[in-house]
């Protein structure tokens, strides 16, 4: 059974905390004070939402039943140990890669304390409810904290991953490829692009649209079968188009006098990982593409 919750705070009113704040607003669920250091990015998500006033922390956990913590995970220790939290309240904290050890001030205290990490990014400070919409989030609490976070959870649009037990690192870090490393993939993509003699300033435009192919191939996919999402020449096992590539970016004298050996590494190792996929190829193909892509 959850908890009634009549209150809400939001303390750190960057990009998670507005999409928060905005997302539980549209969702009917009570923001009423909000805090941040950045006085104008407080009163700028307040002027946002109905009824939601600005305070400092020490006001909203004296004040609220639930309270966030959505500031950067290096602020979240020192800001639960120097607040004074109390029994019959909730705090809650939105870091993927810590566990709830990082609220113990507020535990002692008698405050339930909780997780609710979104597997999203959000790089709109102006908030999004929107970005909630069919993703994942990852809560961790014990009752009835945790059935209150499922509930605003499934409100807000998003279904629950049970990170009880979980290794957080291992969990943040699949959460870091999917997301940041993406963006680095992006980059890399571009250096290809410019040794191939392309404008830089054309490259994002032109291959973003594949990478958001890619993505909704991966978001469709059934059974969890990801090498029905891949094409391209490993999917085909095209060896003489890899051969090239390789040598594209090999740095030989002769064939690649500017090549970029470090662009090959990563085309390797990226390869690598999609021959641990069940791709169904002939034995001669798959040992061709081994040879190739785990050289090194």
């Amino acid at each position: 059974m959850s908890a009634t919750i009549e209150s809400i705070a939001i303390v750190g009113a960057g990009r998670l905390g507005s999409s928060l704040a905005v997302a539980l607003d549209a969702a009917s669920h009570p923001v009423r004070t909000v805090s941040s250091r950045n006085a104008a990015s407080a009163e700028a998500l307040a002027t946002r939402i109905d009824g939601a006033r600005v305070a400092q922390p020490e006001d909203a956990v004296a004040t609220c039943d639930l309270v966030f913590l959505t500031v950067p995970d290096g602020e979240i220790a020192p800001l639960a140990a120097s607040l004074p939290w109390r029994d019959g309240c909730f705090a809650v904290h939105c870091s993927g890669a810590l566990t709830l050890d990082v609220l113990a001030p507020a535990a002692q205290a008698g405050t339930l304390t909780g997780c609710l990490h979104p597997l999203q990014a959000f790089p709109a400070r102006e908030g999004d409810a929107s970005r909630f919409h069919d993703i994942a989030c990852g809560v961790e609490a014990p009752p009835p904290l945790d059935a209150t976070l499922e509930r605003i959870v499934a409100d807000l649009g998003a279904s629950v991953v049970r990170l009880e037990g979980v290794d957080r690192a291992r969990y943040h870090a699949a959460a870091v490829f999917a997301s940041n490393y993406a963006v680095a993939l992006a980059a890399a993509a571009r250096r290809a692009w410019e040794l191939a003699g392309l404008p830089a300033d054309r490259a994002r435009a032109a291959l973003a649209p594949l990478m958001l192919g890619a993505a909704q191939n991966i978001a469709a996919v059934t059974n969890d079968d990801l090498a029905t999402a891949l094409t391209g020449p490993i999917a085909r096992g095209d060896i003489a188009t890899v051969e090239r590539h390789l040598a594209a970016f090999e740095g030989n004298a002769d064939t690649a006098p500017d090549g970029d050996p470090e662009l090959a590494a990563l085309y390797r190792r990226l390869g690598a990982e999609l021959l641990a996929l069940d791709l169904d190829h002939p034995p001669a193909v798959a040992a061709r593409l081994r040879e190739l892509l785990e050289a090194g």
